[in-house]
């Protein structure tokens, strides 16, 4: 069986909220809103300085990753934030999250992004392993959040 990492299209996003919904399970900070999450995929497919990839299998999304750029005045540069790394329970352990990160990784640096960051859930000991295991740093920053509407 092999996997093949893509962009993801409009016809993946059924198979890749079903995904997210088990990724925002894990996660404190979020809630699962179908019509939220569906506006944001396809937002994200859309706009050229984003980039959602998926694994596909014999024609199933098995595993997805974002990435979306912005410019970093400490860079000088674009800098990227990656969000939505999951991969299905039954093909975790292969290798796909690894390339899925990799092929990201791939599309920030064409980008002209010198640096990635991202915002894990600091609950989440397999994902921190994962991250630290492919090479990511940790760092002093913190996370704070705000809906500037309420």
């Amino acid at each position: 069986m092999s996997t093949q990492i893509r962009q993801a299209s409009f016809q993946d996003i059924p198979e890749m909220v079903v995904l997210l919904k088990s990724l925002f399970a894990l996660e404190a900070d979020f809630d699962f809103d179908i019509d939220k999450q569906v506006k944001g995929i396809g937002f994200i497919i859309e706009n050229k300085d984003c980039c959602y990839l998926v694994a596909e299998s014999n024609n199933h999304v098995i595993g997805i990753c974002s990435a979306q750029w912005v410019y970093s005045t400490s860079e000088g540069a674009k800098s990227a934030w990656i969000e939505d790394l999951i991969v299905h329970p039954t093909h975790q352990g292969k290798g796909i999250g690894k390339l899925l990160l990799n092929a990201i990784l791939d599309w920030c640096e064409q980008q002209g992004c010198t640096r990635a960051q991202l915002v894990y859930d600091k609950d989440n000991i397999n994902a921190i392993a994962f991250y630290e295991k492919a090479g990511w740093q940790m760092t002093n920053l913190g996370v704070l959040k705000i809906h500037p509407a309420e």
